[in-house]
Formats: C-alpha cells, sequence, structure tokens
C-alpha cells in the first residue's frame, strides 16, 4: 500500500474550513464549527487559561474606587485561576476586559468564559462584548428591567443579572448603534428563571452577528440553553470580550475565572 505521507504543506488548504468539509464528506456548518480553535486558514482563537500572572498587554482589569474591591490576579489554586474579590461596600466591582479593540461583527466573533462566585445574592454580573465603557468598572447595561444602555457604550451583547433590580435573575440583552436596546430571559428546559449558582463553574459561550447576539449557558455541568436576541452590535463598530461583577450588598463576593477565549471568522474572500 501507498505511504500517506501526514505532512499538511502537502494537503490543499491545510487547517482549514474546506479541509474539515472534505474529510468528514460532507460540510454539516455544526461539525465545522467545533474545529474552530484548530483551523486557522478560517478562524482565529485566542485561549488564556491564567496560569500565571496576567498579562496586562492582553487583558486590563477595573475595580470601583474607594479601595474595598481586590483588582483580578493570578490564584494559585487548583488549575490555575484570576481571582478578584468585589470587597464589602455595596456597589463595588471588580472587572476585566481585553486591552484591544479590533473585533467587528461582520466576523461573527465568539467567546468562551469559566467563571464562578462564592455567593449570588446580592449579587449582579454581566459578561459579553461592548465598545468601549467610559468607566470599565461598571456595567454597560444600567437598566435590565426597561433594558437600557449606557456608561459610554452603543454597541453590545451580554448576559446580565442584578439582584437589585425588579427582574433578578438573568437575561442577554443586545443593542446597537442602529435599533433599540432589547433582552431575552434566560431560563432552563422546565421554564425556570436563571440564576448562577454559588460556588459553581459558570460556561458561557456569547456569539455575535452583525445586529445579533447568542448566548449557549451552563450550569456546572447542567445545560440550560441557548438564547439569542433580535439586535446586537452593528458591523463597523468594533468590540472586545468583557466580564464585570460587583456586590450588591456589604458581604464580599470572590470571583474565579478560569478561562477566556475569544476567536473571529478570519476576514477574507474565500
Amino acid at each position: 500500500m501507498p505511504v500517506i505521507n501526514p505532512n499538511p504543506a502537502l494537503l490543499p488548504k491545510p487547517f482549514s474550513r474546506a479541509l474539515v468539509a472534505h474529510l468528514q464528506q460532507g460540510s454539516d456548518p455544526v461539525i465545522q464549527a467545533l474545529f474552530a480553535p484548530i483551523i486557522p486558514h478560517d478562524y482565529a482563537w485566542v485561549l488564556d487559561e491564567f496560569i500565571q500572572a496576567l498579562d496586562t498587554n492582553r487583558w486590563a482589569t477595573s475595580v470601583t474606587a474607594g479601595g474595598g474591591p481586590t483588582a483580578f490576579a493570578y490564584s494559585a489554586v487548583r488549575g490555575g485561576v484570576l481571582q478578584g474579590i468585589t470587597g464589602t461596600t455595596d456597589n463595588d466591582a471588580v472587572a476585566i476586559n481585553l486591552v484591544q479593540t479590533f473585533l467587528d461583527p461582520a466576523d461573527n466573533p465568539f467567546m468562551l468564559i469559566r467563571w464562578r462566585a462564592n455567593a449570588v445574592t446580592g449579587f449582579s454580573f454581566e459578561v459579553g462584548f461592548s465598545d468601549p465603557k467610559t468607566d470599565e468598572a461598571l456595567p454597560g447595561v444600567t437598566d435590565v428591567d426597561t433594558p437600557t444602555v449606557a456608561n459610554g457604550v452603543t454597541d453590545i451583547v451580554a448576559i446580565h443579572m442584578d439582584t437589585d433590580q425588579t427582574d433578578t435573575t438573568a437575561y442577554l440583552v443586545g443593542d446597537g448603534t442602529t435599533g433599540a436596546a432589547t433582552r431575552t430571559l434566560i431560563e432552563d428546559g422546565a421554564g425556570t428563571d436563571f440564576t448562577p449558582t454559588a460556588n459553581t463553574w459558570q460556561t458561557y459561550v456569547i456569539g455575535v452577528r452583525a445586529n445579533l447576539g447568542f448566548i449557549n449557558v451552563w450550569d456546572g455541568r447542567r445545560y440550560v440553553g441557548r438564547f439569542g436576541v433580535t439586535n446586537g452590535p452593528d458591523s463597523g463598530v468594533l468590540i472586545r470580550p468583557y466580564a464585570l461583577f460587583r456586590t450588591r450588598n456589604t458581604v464580599s463576593k470572590t470571583i474565579d475565572v478560569d478561562c477566556i477565549g475569544f476567536g473571529w471568522e478570519r476576514n477574507q474572500d474565500n
């Protein structure tokens, strides 16, 4: 039998979506999407496992003024995490965001994050994509009941929860330069409104298309579901991933971030 040389240099379009489609004898886009981190011909993918000191050329961490919170920093716990602490002052927050803002919704960016909080009562969080904020230690969604976007943000898709609001469970909120802010309730298959479970890894995969936003939510190993909003960041407005956590009472919240990954489809004609 002839010997097949596995050198990728001898393959047409190595590490590409086209090669994946050929190998699977079809073009199922769901299967192709699973290969996104390893087909750089079509996708870019960055994953930070946070196993050492925070790379400040890539990530910025912010806290509210007053000295209460502790900014995200490497913590040598099992698996390695970034750890931030809100402090005990009501409304204090700790946040992290990508320093560079270069993702265009036209390139269908997406992000993965794993995080947990030691307590979720008297608590607010916001995780997703937006253009840069005026104050990175404040959310972009300033009212989730009647969804309102402010703090210098015009384009956003984020999962947002705030126990100080009338609606205290999690929503996916989207807004763009065009259109009005909108929200979708996140609930599990039994119709129960979703809030994260304390001390349990939350895994979110958030995606953006021009004027649209999507999320898949896991609470520990339990799959909560997939949700979307009918407005989101506009093509041509550059966005970046971020995450923000704050206490809404006088009990400190400790936040561990296990990893953040983000990717996008390469801007090319074929």
